[in-house]
């Protein structure tokens, strides 16, 4: 993690730090010796205004990263999603505008923003969501674009994203949870073609996104992942294989259930731009990631 250091002593605040990727970036930081600030839901409605106003008036960031999100791995009610996507995001944006420093500001989209595409997906692609989710994100970044206007800003889209932590409705802890019991495992033909991004990764990649800013306003999209063409069905057979060395033999049946309305069958970030000005990439292969994931779920 060269370069990272740069984060030692700096004030840093990270929204949704309890969350899947939240706990991993949190975790880097604090490795970095950063002084971290990480409310909790509790602690911070980001929906508030005027409780995101007087919070960010108390930490002063010089770095803010916004993960906090509604719907990345359950369905919720749209109204929820608008509430805590978009506007939180335009609350936050609209506080740190006001700060006498103005802070690098990181805010996590993703590729659900984007229009199916039979090719590569690059930033400057169409924008037309298939999901309520996508929706909300998308409505996120044009808003959050105007708002802040006197900052330095990226907006990060992220693709598939799997490690230690993931929230239980997705798919590894879903297959890992049956396994164990013992119970059939029913998917589609998993034919599908995502990129999946081991989640240390993609916390290293937001951390060297931020220290690219400058210190004047500007603004930036990013698509963010592995760089890797992976079938869902080598994704699942990946984890079997796991599962397999830890003497658990899981039944997985291909097949059991129809692809979800809408759903394109290859959703892939072209990662030109991200590799060109950061000269780095995620490194961390499918079966370590995966065999650290399996092992965390494990776990008691």
């Amino acid at each position: 993690m060269d370069g990272l250091s740069t984060f030692r002593g700096r004030r840093c605040l990270v929204t949704g730090a309890y969350g899947f990727i939240g706990a991993a970036l949190t975790r880097l930081l604090s490795q970095a010796e950063a002084e971290i600030f990480k409310p909790s839901r509790v602690e911070l409605d980001v929906a508030d205004a005027v409780a995101v106003d007087a919070y960010v008036r108390k930490c002063a960031p010089e770095f803010v990263f916004h993960l906090a999100s509604e719907g990345v791995s359950r369905t919720v009610p749209l109204e929820k999603l608008l509430r805590s996507n978009v506007r939180g995001a335009c609350n936050l944006v609209s506080a740190l505008g006001r700060l006498a420093l103005p802070p690098r500001v990181i805010l996590l989209g993703s590729g659900f923003e984007y229009a199916a595409k039979d090719g590569l997906i690059i930033e400057t692609d169409a924008v037309r969501p298939f999901s309520d989710y996508g929706a909300s994100k998308a409505e996120a970044c044009a808003l959050v674009r105007q708002e802040g206007t006197s900052l330095p800003m990226t907006w990060v889209r992220l693709f598939n994203v799997y490690g230690p932590g993931e929230p239980e409705a997705r798919l590894l802890p879903y297959l890992v949870s049956r396994a164990v019991q013992g119970l059939p495992i029913e998917v589609t033909a998993a034919e599908q073609r995502r990129d999946f991004t081991y989640v240390d990764d993609v916390a290293e990649g937001l951390m060297r996104l931020a220290l690219r800013l400058p210190s004047d306003a500007s603004w930036e999209i990013y698509n963010l992942g592995s760089g890797q063409d992976i079938r869902l069905r080598d994704f699942i057979e990946e984890a079997v294989t796991a599962l397999c060395e830890r003497g658990i033999n899981p039944d997985v049946r291909f097949g059991a259930k129809p692809y979800r309305p809408g759903e394109p069958m290859k959703h892939l970030p072209d990662l030109s731009k991200l590799h060109r000005h950061l000269g780095w990439a995620p490194t961390t292969p499918l079966a370590n990631g995966m065999r650290a994931s399996v092992a965390a779920l494990l776990r008691p």
